[in-house]
């Protein structure tokens, strides 16, 4: 069955919407394609044809050269020709996939702006249920509540349609024609990230209800957990694997605990030069001697006086 959630948002991307229908007018036109036969195959049934004869009347067939020529250029145009339509099958599927790939960003942002419609109307139908939260009540509650009720339950299936699209395009799908390679290990980690219940919320998992973390661990959904994501503010639909994978892992770090006070910011910084201060230049003083050779250098220019030596203090 077709996910309309699915088709809506790669119809919504034309570059994947135009590569998508080039792949299936191809594969039509290799089905389309007449069975045939090898060219060799071909030749070879009209000679085995005419010595067939030969053995049993003794008649020799005119042209057989000519006619088996004809029948190998005929099957050669069959065989070039469904060489030709295989061919665009696969190279346009790897076309379809490159592009598929490329812009895959664009279809999950419009599945995101389709989360964040379903979330609104749930909300919207959420005034109305009040505290109904199952059909029995609904109907019990009848009128208005009983109509609501309804859309929830529609909402809920363009809920699973978008999440399931949304797991399609995240999921790593083999290039066509390529090797397994490390394919299979990035697909077991994207699945267990979905079947721990990752790519739902934003956040830690620590702070879901049981309730909906079995929801989303099973994408199996239910017009209680639709309220309680369209209420709690962090639903969303990741835009690749990377942007999965970064809320993974923030998602999945240690909590701090800090048991001193208030945390101290250690990151390093600059600290200014201290302004210059002059040497202390006293009448005794005098100037570096260094070479002998030459005469001693003229002292240098008092700047400053010895104080007064401090008064001594006896204890007794």
């Amino acid at each position: 069955m077709t996910n309309p959630e699915l088709a809506a948002a790669l119809g919504h991307v034309p570059e994947i919407e135009r590569t998508e229908k080039l792949l299936a007018d191809a594969k039509k036109r290799l089905r389309d394609h007449p069975a045939g036969v090898d060219p060799d195959a071909a030749r070879n049934d009209v000679i085995d044809g005419a010595v067939l004869a030969f053995q049993t009347d003794g008649t020799w067939r005119a042209n057989i050269g000519r006619d088996a020529a004809k029948a190998h250029a005929e099957a050669s145009a069959w065989q070039a020709e469904r060489m030709a339509r295989s061919r665009a099958v696969d190279s346009t599927a790897r076309l379809a996939y490159d592009t598929r790939q490329d812009y895959s960003a664009d279809a999950l942002a419009y599945l995101g702006t389709r989360l964040e419609e379903v979330l609104s109307d749930a909300r919207t139908a959420a005034e109305t249920l009040g505290d109904v939260r199952s059909a029995d009540d609904a109907i019990k509650a009848g009128g208005d509540v009983v109509a609501a009720w309804g859309r929830l339950q529609g909402l809920v299936v363009d809920l699973v349609n978008i999440r399931a699209g949304q797991w399609e395009l995240l999921l790593p799908r083999l290039r066509p024609g390529d090797a397994v390679g490390g394919f299979d290990e990035e697909r077991r980690k994207v699945r267990a990230w979905r079947s721990d219940g990752y790519g739902e919320t934003r956040g830690r998992l620590d702070d879901v209800p049981a309730f909906a973390l079995d929801a989303m661990r099973r994408q199996q959904y239910t017009e209680a957990y639709l309220l309680w994501l369209a209420r709690v503010g962090t639903a969303y639909v990741p835009t690749s694997v990377e942007n999965l994978e970064a809320d993974v892992m923030a998602a999945t770090e240690p909590v701090m605990h800090d048991d001193h006070g208030p945390l101290v910011d250690y990151s390093p910084y600059v600290t200014p030069l201290p302004a210059p201060v002059p040497s202390q230049v006293y009448a005794h003083s005098s100037a570096a001697h260094l070479d002998h050779s030459q005469p001693a250098p003229a002292r240098p220019k008092a700047n400053a006086t010895v104080a007064d030596p401090a008064p001594a203090t006896y204890i007794y």
